[in-house]
């Protein structure tokens, strides 16, 4: 794909440890498109309600800024502006890559990283202390998100991923080229 090639929204959801942000800052190189981090956005605001809205507004926003394409939302799958995002846009706005792993390999990566990165300084709020603990709470749920592509990561390298997401993304980009022009 060349940097004047239009692309949805790639959605990569995952649980901490599942390989989204290794995952989005290889294809953010070669897309040649941003990584939009939900996180952040919340991170900026006040956690409160009002903060929450912030947050969308803050999010909407900056999607509304790219059109609506032409970059890839990174996050867990499992807040409110993401199902939104869900409902809201046409199928063919957004593609979702979800990242599955055990809660055993999980736990595993979520050691390797930096204590920093374990869940210190925490978004999700106070009933979550840490990944660890987001991941034993969440799972289940998490299981029942859909998605237009699932990658199972406990046996992959990120290489791996990397190439399976890739041929994906490829494959739905030419399925939408050829919808857009059947439509024309």
């Amino acid at each position: 794909m060349n940097s004047r090639k239009t692309i949805p929204i790639i959605h990569i959801i995952g649980l901490p440890g599942a390989g989204k942000t290794t995952l989005s800052r290889r294809l953010s190189k070669v897309l040649k498109v941003p990584v939009i981090h939900i996180g952040y956005h919340r991170a900026r605001f006040l956690q409160t309600p009002m903060g929450e809205a912030d947050a969308w507004i803050a999010l909407f926003r900056e999607l509304s800024r790219r059109r609506w394409k032409n970059c890839i939302l990174e996050t867990t799958g499992l807040n409110r502006r993401e199902e939104f995002l869900r409902t809201a846009l046409p199928f063919e706005q957004v593609f979702t890559i979800k990242l599955d792993a055990s809660r055993k390999t999980l736990a595993a990566r979520i050691r390797k990283k930096k204590k920093r990165d374990r869940g210190g300084r925490w978004f999700y709020g106070a009933e979550y202390r840490n990944k660890y603990e987001f991941v034993r709470k969440l799972f289940k749920h998490f299981r029942k998100i859909p998605a237009n592509c699932r990658i199972n990561t406990n046996r992959l390298t990120s290489a791996a991923v990397y190439q399976l997401a890739l041929k994906e993304i490829n494959f739905m980009g030419s399925i939408m080229t050829v919808n857009h022009n059947h439509s024309s």
